[in-house]
């Protein structure tokens, strides 16, 4: 009865670990938008047969057509435009990952253990195996990395080449264990496909290869369940994948693709070969790769040598305990799968393009998970109260981790927020045209958890613009530009940033503004990142004939025809001003929001539009339309605002003379508006 009760129980745990995981660490990228190379995804695959996938990848530089066959797939379900359904396919597979490798977890730990000792006493090897599946879920799940995979719906392919490589790996284990030849076919189906996905699929073969050689060939001997037909069925079944593995380059070679090279990649020197492992040593040891930064910054050491310190001390000190507890086999078995995981990288890639690319981490996080969970499950069944030990060990080493893919994720929606607010403003004016001011190319953390790793948010490359980003929200051309207009930037004191678009100046970007019917800031801080409404410069047809102004400045030369206030959902003021001038001046303008005790609430001054747009910038008769955004500093005073508007000559801190319509003048300079609390943005 016990037993029953304790096999469901464990079953539960094993199939609710990983979605549980998965879903409470990444929950938030269903809410992302498309961003980076999703732009050239969804292009290549425009107007594209599932067909034609396989047979040319013409126009995108790599050959992956069982990726793209996902996706089109996807897309006939769920819809191209559909965002939720595409990041919710990345957390999918991440699931089935970490089943995969409790699965695999089992029968590993089962075929190289015949029962251990903890304090003298038997423990079962079934708790054991059980432990340690358990443990390399999460394990896997926790891979720091990942962070950057999962919310990225192109890096679906880096998620589902692992997923191939241990569905392989599953698969001959499970051919050995039920004599079941159907394993055995699914198996080399998997691992033949493994390179379609992505190209470091090609080692899926050699995988089992060393699976063979550390695991497989001692099962029949250790289990008593083994035969030579089962031998030489599962050698002709491996040598088959490996062959296709090998030849998979030749067909690669032969595919058009969108590269300046079509021939094989080319070995990298040796100093960057040796740079690229450095890489690699950070995933596999991750749980202490941050002592390393630690390390740099209280020493002369550079990052990459405290990485070499430190991952070197480590692996001596878990190949030790490997060997004390006699299970130098599951470690070798470990390194061997790292070593050939992470070998097409460290070898055909430049090292600049393998250090900002964590992604290539997640097909060898594999043998991390095996490695971490092997020795958090060793040193837990030593103890009488093995489970808890291995969660505390866990936690201990993970909590990092983990927090890094908290602060992964949370920079990820602070990076693509603006992306959002782009599509939505599209979508309320499809016809108009519109200039968005500094869009983010690149936002990254100052503050780094693990040394050498470059792991910023890719918002914008340089190859893409602001109307294809929209257009794969729209399914539809958006009439989008960008460009960088950098006296207007601010810098935040704990994220680097960097601005997509041509470099602007005044008379430029004067020129430019008049040509777009709406005009939008990206503003940029430690918190979320701002997309603002500046307005725009007004068409010549826009009559303010039959307006009564409401104010009027220096005896007409300059008139604000009106001022309308909005108090959006967030407790934030907006300001709306209509301003037209009859000759250039060097003036600028201020927005004071008060309380009724005359506390400052918020200010908004500078020149119109953003302070994008000043007044000896305009020409003669130009009407703007002119927005401003107030955060008010104490959101309990919103029952009683005042806000006061009027112009000032910065050199001289003067107020200009305002009137209004009668001729009353204004007192101090200054034109009161009222807010209308029903009215919400």
């Amino acid at each position: 009865m016990y037993r029953t009760i304790d096999s469901r129980l464990l079953i539960w745990i094993h199939f609710l670990t990983s979605p549980v995981l998965v879903a409470v660490l990444y929950w938030p990228v269903l809410e992302l938008p498309f961003f980076w190379d999703d732009v050239a995804n969804f292009e290549f695959m425009q107007g594209r047969s599932l067909l034609s996938l396989w047979t040319s990848a013409s126009g995108f530089p790599y050959y992956r057509p069982l990726g793209f066959s996902i996706f089109r797939i996807w897309q006939w379900l769920f819809g191209v435009t559909n965002t939720f359904a595409f990041h919710l396919l990345n957390i999918i597979v991440m699931i089935c990952n970490g089943w995969l490798i409790t699965a695999v977890g089992l029968k590993v730990w089962l075929a190289l253990d015949n029962g251990s000792k903890a304090n003298e006493r038997p423990i079962s090897k079934s708790i054991a195996g059980n432990i340690f599946a358990w443990q390399a879920a999460i394990v896997l799940c926790s891979f720091p990395f990942a962070s950057i995979v999962i919310p990225l719906v192109a890096s679906l392919f880096h998620l589902l080449v692992t997923m191939l490589v241990l569905l392989s790996v599953l698969a001959i284990l499970n051919f050995y264990t039920s004599r079941d030849v159907i394993w055995a076919y699914i198996s080399a189906l998997c691992a033949c496909l493994a390179p379609f996905a992505h190209e470091s699929g090609i080692i899926a073969g050699y995988v089992l290869v060393a699976l063979w050689i550390v695991v497989l060939r001692n099962v029949g001997k250790q289990n008593k369940i083994g035969s030579s037909e089962i031998t030489l069925s599962a050698r002709l079944f491996i040598s088959v994948s490996v062959i296709a593995n090998t030849a998979f380059p030749l067909l690669w070679t032969s595919i058009d693709k969108m590269r300046l090279d079509t021939g094989l990649p080319t070995l990298r020197p040796m100093l960057e070969i040796w740079n690229n492992t450095i890489f690699f040593l950070v995933a596999y040891t991750f749980p202490v790769q941050p002592l390393a930064l630690f390390l740099s910054n209280q020493t002369m050491w550079s990052e990459p040598q405290s990485v070499v310190a430190v991952g070197s001390f480590c692996l001596v000190i878990v190949t030790m305990m490997f060997w004390q507890f006699h299970k130098l086999r599951l470690l070798l078995l470990s390194v061997i799968w790292v070593m050939l995981m992470s070998l097409p990288s460290i070898l055909t890639l430049p090292q600049l393009y393998v250090v900002v690319s964590p992604r290539l981490t997640v097909l060898p996080s594999i043998s991390a998970a095996i490695m971490w969970s092997g020795l958090f499950t060793l040193i837990a069944i030593r103890s009488k109260y093995h489970s808890w030990l291995a969660v505390l060990l866990s936690v201990t080493l993970l909590t990092i981790p983990i927090r890094y893919i908290n602060s992964r994720i949370e920079l990820h929606r602070r990076a693509l927020a603006p992306i959002l607010d782009m599509v939505r403003v599209v979508e309320l004016f499809p016809e108009d045209t519109h200039l968005v001011v500094n869009p983010t190319t690149w936002l990254a953390s100052a503050h780094h958890t693990f040394p050498i790793v470059h792991d910023g948010v890719v918002v914008i490359p340089e190859y893409h613009d602001p109307g294809q980003l929209v257009g794969v929200h729209t399914n539809q051309v958006a009439q989008v530009d960008g460009i960088n207009f950098p006296l207007v930037a601010v810098e935040p004191d704990h994220h680097y940033y960097d601005v997509w678009g041509e470099v602007l100046h005044w008379d430029e970007m004067a020129d430019r503004i008049r040509k777009y019917d709406h005009i939008w800031l990206t503003t940029y801080g430690d918190g979320p990142l701002g997309f603002t409404d500046v307005g725009q410069v007004l068409d010549e047809d826009f009559s303010t004939i039959d307006q009564i102004p409401l104010a009027i400045f220096d005896r007409g030369r300059l008139i604000l025809f009106s001022g309308l206030l909005t108090l959006d959902k967030r407790g934030e003021l907006w300001v709306e001003l209509v301003w037209k001038l009859s000759s250039p001046s060097t003036e600028e303008v201020f927005v004071h929001a008060f309380d009724c005790q005359g506390n400052l609430l918020g200010m908004a001054d500078g020149p119109p539009l953003g302070r994008m747009f000043p007044f000896w910038q305009w020409v003669n008769g130009e009407i703007v339309r002119d927005m401003r955004n107030l955060r008010l500093s104490d959101s309990s005073s919103l029952d009683c605002v005042m806000v006061e508007v009027g112009v000032f000559e910065p050199s001289t801190g003067n107020r200009v003379v305002v009137h209004d319509s009668d001729g009353n003048e204004y007192l101090n300079g200054v034109v009161n508006l009222a807010i209308n609390l029903d009215n919400e943005k």
